[in-house]
């Protein structure tokens, strides 16, 4: 393959967990100075695509001192470089109390978003210092069918360490919700659920306009489900080593583990043509 088109590449997007961070969520000093020299060299756009709310990604902007728009809760939401809205899904009011009859059958912690703000019903809870720590700021307390008559949320979020009782939940949405209205996105401790009609793939064209650039001029990196669709519209798309088989098959290229400054590596090769 001939690297040099790599100068096509105008913006690049990359996944944050598994991806950007290691297994520990630190960032490598390898990843940090290479997306700092594509921004600052190359004039390349960077932009985190995660399914964090932007309190919780723009602190990687500023510890690689760069920065850039934020795609959050999946491609849902668009921010730019001054967090000015560009594009924002929600989730509708009726889906939303669907969900709020779910979580009140179960016994699982629950968050709601609007914007850059995140809401429990206690503070009291399994996932609040965790969330806390990731999103890094404070939550609002209160009522979520009272809150929720004010805004639509961005998404809905059931956590727990008890994988049995997200299955539950999981099997009473298959149960209650039409499969159409919805995407889900399943991990260890937590089950999020958004509106259909946007993914990651949501932001390679928001961000393809936004830009003035063709998908093809477009670098994706992403390691887990949630990323195929991203993968998939982005021509420069490469997975990690340690990404799901289903992110490897959507991606064009595979680079190393997150573990491993992968996106680092990935970087060097198809923006600035060096050989790893």
């Amino acid at each position: 393959m001939n690297t040099d088109k790599g100068n096509d590449i105008r913006v690049i997007c990359c996944d944050i967990d598994g991806t950007l961070v290691r297994d520990d969520k630190s960032l490598s000093e390898e990843n940090s100075r290479w997306i700092h020299k594509a921004v600052t060299e190359k004039g390349i756009h960077f932009t985190l695509v995660s399914g964090r709310m932007a309190s919780g990604v723009r602190p990687f902007y500023r510890r690689m001192g760069i920065t850039g728009p934020v795609s959050c809760f999946n491609g849902g939401t668009l921010l730019d470089e001054n967090d000015n809205i560009v594009s924002d899904h929600r989730m509708p009011h009726d889906l939303a109390m669907k969900l709020m009859d779910i979580k009140d059958r179960c016994d699982v912690d629950t968050v709601i978003f609007d914007g850059m703000t995140w809401f429990l019903e206690t503070r009291d809870c399994y996932c609040y210092e965790m969330k806390k720590k990731v999103y890094e700021s404070d939550c609002k307390v209160g009522d979520f069918r009272e809150l929720l008559k004010n805004f639509d949320t961005n998404k809905i979020v059931f956590l727990s360490p008890d994988p049995a009782k997200l299955d539950q939940v999981k099997k009473l949405i298959e149960s209650t919700i039409d499969p159409k209205a919805i995407t889900y996105y399943r991990n260890s401790d937590f089950l999020e659920i958004m509106p259909s009609g946007y993914d990651k793939s949501t932001a390679i064209v928001d961000l393809a306009e936004h830009f003035h650039v063709s998908t093809k001029q477009i670098m994706a990196l992403g390691d887990d489900y949630n990323d195929v669709p991203m993968l998939q519209k982005a021509w420069w798309s490469v997975a990690m080593a340690n990404a799901v088989p289903e992110a490897k098959e959507a991606a064009r290229f595979v680079t190393d583990t997150n573990n491993n400054d992968g996106v680092a590596k990935a970087i060097k090769k198809y923006v600035f043509g060096i050989e790893n």
